[in-house]
Parts: structure tokens; sequence; C-alpha cells
């Protein structure tokens, strides 16, 4: 089967050699490689470019450069539908220009994925976190476990959506998103990959998992909209809106499933919104909340009334935006000062580290005067014997010198 692989790029100069680089073992003979750059401003497009006239991916591989020179709105959604523009492949699969590859992985799922094609196929992932220098298993890690047995279309079509929504652990059959017109939606928001996934689980016909692991995902580097922490995080609600409206009256069991979605979403996005974020988002949240139906939220109240997130959101979808921001803020507050006093506590640590290494210092020192004083002391021992040897040695000398015509001494009288 022939896969077009659809990489996005942007600013990204530190990390694409790594991504081309591990791409390279996982392409077979008439595959395509479609890398759309959104504008880069620093050396990414050049590091391109050198993979490329170092012999790039090989004779055997289509190789579809798209540089739009300008950055677009929004995140990947533009690049993306570009890169599904230009895809002539039987399969699709996504790239993150930031991510690499594993090849072993991704390889054993391609298999499985050609032996039995399904619109779409889930594999799995690791994130790699940049700061840490270290991998972790993603936040859905635990949901694998319902996936070892049989489900009916409709519990696979649930446990699907009920994974993280990225788009860089799938394989797609081309036709069916061509089918089903399925694209990015395109606007002055990010995380578009969400709608994007709603709308392939909820059209699919046939849905495989994988549980190879096909890359590495990298967090926490400098740049990344899943560092989001402002104003952004609200576009969460205009996705939920859309994928709302796409859904049948009668589907209460998806809807039920995007209500989850968004509450889950914003269990993330609480702990981290800036001040300056929380009282658009509250009223972004307002809006977009009021849109379940009574009898679907009172659905969900017995599996979510105990977590924190679900009484944020009944607080703001019955209006009350300014007391669940003035929560915030006072939560905000708290963490603010804990960090502080943590501080301050370290620093005294660190002080209290410093006194006893100094301490250490001082007892050393005087080991070292007392060793010094011992050391003088003994020093003069030594001179004062040096000076009654010399003193000896030169008497000595002064009484083998004594004249040979001097008369002997008399004995003394008996």
């Amino acid at each position: 089967m022939i896969i077009s692989f659809i990489i996005t790029t942007f600013n990204i100069e530190p990390y694409i050699l790594q991504c081309l680089e591990s791409l390279r073992p996982c392409l077979q003979a008439g595959d395509q490689v479609v890398l759309v750059d959104d504008g880069s401003t620093d050396g990414t497009v050049g590091i391109i470019d050198a993979f490329v006239a170092q012999g790039g991916f090989g004779p055997d591989i289509r190789w579809t450069p798209v540089l739009l020179g300008t950055n677009t709105i929004g995140g990947v959604g533009i690049p993306g539908n570009i890169g599904l523009d230009h895809a002539e492949g039987e399969a699709i699969f996504f790239v993150d220009g930031d991510d690499y590859l594993i090849p072993e992985g991704f390889m054993a799922a391609r298999r499985a994925f050609e032996a039995a094609p399904t619109d779409i196929s889930i594999a799995d992932y690791l994130e790699f976190d940049q700061k840490a220098g270290k991998t972790k298993a993603p936040a859905d890690a635990g949901r694998w476990a319902s996936l070892d047995r049989p489900l009916s279309d409709d519990a696979t079509r649930l446990a699907a959506l009920s994974l993280i929504a990225v788009p860089w652990r799938k394989f797609y059959r081309a036709d069916f998103l061509r089918r089903h017109r399925i694209r990015y939606p395109e606007g002055e928001f990010f995380f578009e990959d969400n709608p994007f996934h709603w709308q392939v689980c909820t059209r699919a016909e046939s849905i495989a998992f994988s549980r190879q692991i096909v890359c590495h995902h990298r967090i926490n580097r400098p740049g990344q909209t899943m560092a989001s922490t402002g104003t952004e995080l609200a576009a969460f609600f205009t996705h939920f809106r859309s994928i709302l409206g796409a859904l049948p009256e009668e589907a209460a069991d998806l809807r039920r499933q995007a209500t989850r979605w968004i509450l889950g979403n914003m269990s993330w996005h609480l702990g981290r919104l800036q001040t300056g974020a929380m009282l658009p988002y509250a009223v972004a949240a307002h809006e977009a909340l009021q849109l379940v139906p009574e009898p679907e939220w009172a659905g969900l109240a017995p599996e979510m009334k105990l977590s924190s997130t679900w009484y944020h959101a009944a607080r703001l979808r019955a209006g009350d935006v300014w007391g669940a921001v003035q929560a915030w803020r006072n939560d905000a507050a708290r963490e603010a000062q804990t960090r502080s006093l943590r501080a301050i506590e370290t620093q005294l640590q660190d002080l209290a580290r410093q006194t006893k290494g100094l301490r250490a210092i001082e007892g050393a020192v005087q080991d070292l005067v007392r060793q010094t004083k011992i050391s003088r002391e003994i020093l003069q021992a030594q001179q004062a014997v040096d000076e009654f040897e010399a003193v000896r040695r030169l008497f000595d000398a002064a009484e083998g010198f004594a004249a040979p015509d001097d008369p002997p001494r008399s004995a003394p009288p008996g």
C-alpha cells in the first residue's frame, strides 16, 4: 500500500533533521513525502534543503515540498489541508515536524494496517519531554486495557473518541477522507486536530487499534502550542460547538462523549490558565456548555460530580461566570503563594547546606592551623637538633686539629 506522509513544519530548526532521518527507514518504494512548511523564519527550510541535496529519501520516494513563505492563521489546519490536497497515496499518515518516528514500531503497525485496511487505524506513542530528556506514557495510556477485548461497533467508536485526538498516530485510508470530505477547520484558533478526530471517528465504518509505539511526540519545548496558557485555550469551546453541531440529535452516546471530552480538556486547562485569560475563557465556556441539554448534563452527573472540574463547569453553565473566575483567581493566588513559600524553603535549605559547608571549611581550617602549629614545633625542634649537631661537629673538628709538637699533657699526680 502506498502511503503519503504529510509533514508540517514551522520554526523547528533544532528538531527537523531528526524527524526526517527517522522517517527514512519507514518508507517503501512508491511512498510519497509531502512537506508543508508554514512560513518558517529560522533555519528549518535550509536544513530541509540540505537533507534533500544529500540524497533525501532516495529516488524511489516521491518528494513533494510545499514552502508557503508566510505563516498562515491558526495552527495545523491550513498546512494540514494543503498536505491532503497534494497527497496521492492510498493512505495518509501525518508526521509532526518536531517529532521522530520509531521505525520498528511504525513498520509493525504499518504491516498490520496493510494486511487488514480500515478507514482508520490508531496506534500508540510516547511523549519525549524535551526539558527532562526522557520519555513517558501519554495521558490516555490507561485506556488501552479496555481495547484488548472484542468490542461492538458503537463501543469501538466511543473507545476511539476517548483516545487523545492527535493525528500523528493514525493511518487513514485516503479514499475515506475524500469521500466524506474530511478536512481540518481553518480559522484564528489552534488545536484543530480535535474536530478532525471527531469527524474521522464518527464517520468511519471500520476502526482498528495497534499498541505499537510509532513515534515519540516532543513536549516541553519552546514555542509549542501544547504549552498554551492564554486565551487560545478558549478554542476548545469553538471546537466543541462544531463537534456538537455535526452530531445527530438521536446520537445521545456520542453527545455525552463530546461533553466528557470538553470537561476532560477543561480539567487540563484550569490549572494552567493565566489570570488575564480567565474571564474570556469563562465566557466561552458558559456559552458552549449551555448547548448541552439538561437531560444529557444530568446523565453525566453520577460519574463526574466528585471532580472539581464538574463543580466549575456546572457553575459556569448556570451563569456564575464571575464567581468561577474569582475562585480561579483565588486558587492561582494560593498556588503562587505556595510556590513562593516553597522557593523560600528551598533557599533556606540551600543556606543551611552552605552554612554546614562553611562550618566544615572552618573545621578544616582549624585542623590545618593545628597541623601547621605542630609542624612548626617539629621544625623548630629539628632545627635545634641540627644546630646542636653542627656545634658538636665543630667541637670534634677542633679537637682533631691540636698541634703535633705540643708537649704531651702530664698525667695527674698519683
